[in-house]
């Protein structure tokens, strides 16, 4: 179960545990995902229309 700790500071932080750390919802999974999809999409078209090259290419 989350708890609520102080720091030195005052600061309030949230702990969980691990098996509570592990359980993404499925909405932040699709998220994870279209962004992912979206940077690789850019990248390919920037790559295909030349306007970035890739440091080996000739």
């Amino acid at each position: 179960m989350a708890t609520t700790k102080f720091d030195v500071a005052g600061e309030p932080h949230t702990e969980v545990t691990t098996t509570e750390a592990r359980q993404a919802t499925h909405a932040g999974m699709i998220w994870v995902l279209g962004i992912s999809l979206a940077l690789a999409v850019a990248a390919g078209l920037a790559l295909g229309f030349g306007w970035i090259t890739l440091p080996w290419a000739a």
